[in-house]
């Protein structure tokens, strides 16, 4: 580990130490619904803004691309998986022509198996599909519909290790823990919407995710859909733990924060890591 240089950062909040930032993230918010055509002109929307506002990665909710599902859930006949193609053809394009990455939810079909999964697809500047993470704690509502993802995903972004989960993995800390030490940065993509009432969601959701980047330290994008009812905005949570920017609630659009590029923040972080886990094995803790 480097030797510390004397600047005391570490007790600070990331985006309050003046430092660069070294990736930006907006994270965004549509509607999601089963009109594919609509979705994807929302999202080539907000990738030309987010883009424009100097953005390294546009970040959408869970099926943002496809809906949640069928339209006839949980019968997928007469899914139109020729549009659903299109669309993703379309987004590739948008990354490639704005230079960001992506992240966005969208129903994924194996084609040697025809098995559904709820996943993320992760594209880079060059429109290239490079990682999908499928959703592994299916409620059993979804389990009509989807089958269960089986592994974690690690992707480099741009030098940054970033991990993915989706919705309801929110309440599986296995998952979270299973992240702590390999990313720096997780993106939680979610369709939580409560169409006009408040739910359990609103009030600890965002706390249980400032939580996990307290305990975890990383950073966490996580998007929601904003459909009238919106659970909870679009957000973001900087590593440490604290609440960062916010989207608007049941607008379109996104928030737009940035891991900062500070060393000495980054060595406390990894100290404090390597403490944990010698904690554990003297704790009796370990796995």
């Amino acid at each position: 580990m480097a030797k510390w240089d004397g600047a005391y950062t570490w007790h600070k909040r990331p985006s309050a130490v003046g430092a660069p930032d070294r990736l930006r993230v907006a994270t965004a918010q549509i509607p999601v619904g089963h009109d594919i055509a609509e979705n994807v002109a929302r999202m080539r929307s907000l990738i030309e803004a987010a883009a424009k506002a100097s953005a390294d990665i546009v970040h959408f909710p869970e099926c943002a691309l496809s809906g949640y599902g069928s339209a006839n859930w949980p019968e997928w006949a007469g899914f139109d998986w020729g549009a659903l193609h299109t669309a993703l053809e379309a987004v590739r394009s948008a990354a490639r022509t704005y230079r960001v990455w992506v992240v966005t939810g969208s129903v994924h079909r194996d084609e040697a198996t025809d098995k559904k999964f709820n996943s993320i697809y992760v594209v880079d500047r060059e429109g290239n599909l490079v990682g999908r993470y499928d959703k592994r704690c299916c409620s059993t509502n979804d389990l009509r519909a989807f089958e269960l993802g089986h592994h974690q995903l690690v992707v480099d972004i741009d030098g940054v290790a970033c991990g993915f989960l989706i919705c309801r993995d929110w309440g599986f800390n296995e998952l979270w823990r299973d992240y702590e030490g390999r990313v720096e940065l997780i993106f939680h993509s979610a369709c939580s919407d409560g169409h006009g009432r408040d739910k359990n969601e609103t009030f600890t959701i965002p706390a249980l995710m400032q939580a996990y980047g307290r305990q975890y330290l990383y950073a966490i994008s996580s998007a929601n859909s904003c459909r009238q009812g919106q659970d909870y905005p679009s957000f973001w949570i900087e590593r440490g733990g604290y609440m960062g920017g916010q989207a608007a609630r049941h607008e379109v659009g996104f928030t737009v924060n940035a891991l900062a590029d500070d060393p000495e923040q980054d060595r406390f972080f990894i100290a404090v890591l390597e403490a944990r886990r010698a904690e554990r094995v003297l704790y009796g803790l370990a796995d």
